[in-house]
């Protein structure tokens, strides 16, 4: 006899975070801000946290990336000071590693060696702004941000940009058109690789300081600065949806494991004689002479490195196409499903917990599914249905529970 369909209860409901409009988190700065510095801030500056569609570990490899922004962002309350004194104080300071809540250092000390946790990814903005020969007075700045942290969202970079957005109005920079915004997206960029230690790409500055709702943005990093192509996303007008699942299983782009990927594509790249390995997916031979690698696991990252290249392509072709639109959007959940296998199989980067949240998703009709963000953890985003948004996360949710796990946490895009 089958079992009767349940309505979950208030207890196994799917746990939605559920993201600030920009004026609740606006003014959630501004009171951490009161609270702290004892006034109110001159003004507040956010950055959006993104998930990428597809295009994983292909940013630092010159390749093509496909991110779009989330509701979820992070915001900076600030002021300036009449010292030279950087202040921070985060919302979330006691869940963050570092000197607790807040953080306190003269501008002319911020140096990759003095700025721990954390704050490494507000005053190393300031540090490499002044790097590019920009300057201004002391900042108090305060911090608050409904991005899940760790979670392969885009959040350290929405921290980092929020931050250029405030400095650069503090400091009457005025690097707001389209051209200058690149001084603020590869200071935001410094910030992470030289300051925090984040070995990143170009990948989340860029989605942070150039996306825009309800459209994708191909970002063709082969150009210094990027090539930056909107493309429209209208997948609520075929009523689908992206749903995301942080896994609650935190990653840190700091921990090794993603600086070993880096190493491991630049020795593929040496390998085959190129700079990147974007040179090698552009030519005609391209897996001939991926497969002609000796060592085996070069030949396994070059391997997805390329093959993700071409499926952003694909994505795109797909996205942009006059195909029936169910035909372009089952193709681009094939194009998910098989980038969550390469990133698998080839660059081993996925977590029994992830591949939970990958399967239980697609047993539950999702037309695709894969791993986003660096990987080791983090969180999975699945195309389907948008009327099948609450029912999708909530047999993850059952899945994740019956294996025992921390229960996930649900955005949707």
């Amino acid at each position: 006899m089958i079992a009767e369909m349940t309505e979950p209860t208030a207890a196994t409901a799917p746990l939605w975070k559920e993201p600030w409009k920009s004026a609740q988190g606006r003014a959630v700065a501004s009171d951490v801000f009161l609270e702290f510095f004892g006034h109110a801030p001159t003004g507040t500056w956010a950055a959006p946290g993104r998930v990428n569609l597809i295009g994983e570990h292909t940013d630092y490899n010159a390749g093509l990336c496909l991110p779009s922004i989330l509701r979820h962002g992070t915001y900076v309350a600030g002021s300036i000071r009449d010292d030279r004194h950087l202040s921070i104080v985060s919302a979330d300071g006691s869940t963050f590693d570092g000197p607790g809540a807040a953080f306190d250092i003269a501008i002319d000390d911020i140096s990759p060696e003095t700025c721990p946790g954390w704050p490494a990814f507000v005053a190393g903005v300031v540090w490499a702004l002044i790097e590019r020969g920009y300057d201004g007075p002391g900042l108090n700045l305060a911090i608050a941000s409904c991005i899940p942290l760790g979670a392969g969202l885009g959040s350290s970079a929405a921290l980092a940009c929020a931050t250029a957005r405030a400095v650069n109005d503090l400091w009457r920079l005025a690097l707001d058109a389209p051209a200058a915004r690149v001084d603020l997206a590869e200071s935001a960029r410094d910030a992470e690789n030289l300051v925090a230690g984040a070995p990143t790409g170009r990948l989340d500055q860029y989605s942070a300081l150039y996306g825009q709702p309800n459209s994708a943005l191909m970002i063709d990093l082969a150009a210094s600065p990027p090539n930056l192509h909107p493309i429209p996303l209208s997948i609520a007008d075929y009523g689908l949806a992206f749903l995301v699942v942080d896994t609650q299983t935190p990653h840190t782009l700091t921990d090794g494991g993603y600086a070993t990927r880096v190493a491991e594509c630049r020795r593929a790249a040496t390998s085959l004689g190129v700079a990147k390995l974007r040179e090698v997916a552009d030519r005609p031979d391209t897996l001939a002479r991926v497969e002609g690698l000796e060592d085996a696991t070069l030949r396994s990252r070059a391997r997805h490195v390329v093959t993700e290249i071409h499926r952003v392509r694909a994505v795109v072709d797909e996205l942009s196409g006059t195909r029936p639109a169910h035909e372009r959007f089952a193709e681009v959940g094939h194009h998910l499903d098989r980038s969550h296998a390469s990133l698998a199989d080839d660059f081993e980067v996925s977590s029994a917990t992830l591949d939970l949240a990958v399967s239980a998703a697609k047993a539950n009709g999702a037309l695709g599914a894969r791993l986003v963000g660096a990987g080791f953890g983090g969180a999975v985003m699945a195309l389907v249905r948008r009327s099948h948004l609450e029912p999708s996360a909530a047999a993850i949710d059952r899945a994740f529970r019956g294996a025992g796990l921390a229960r996930p946490h649900f955005l949707w895009l």
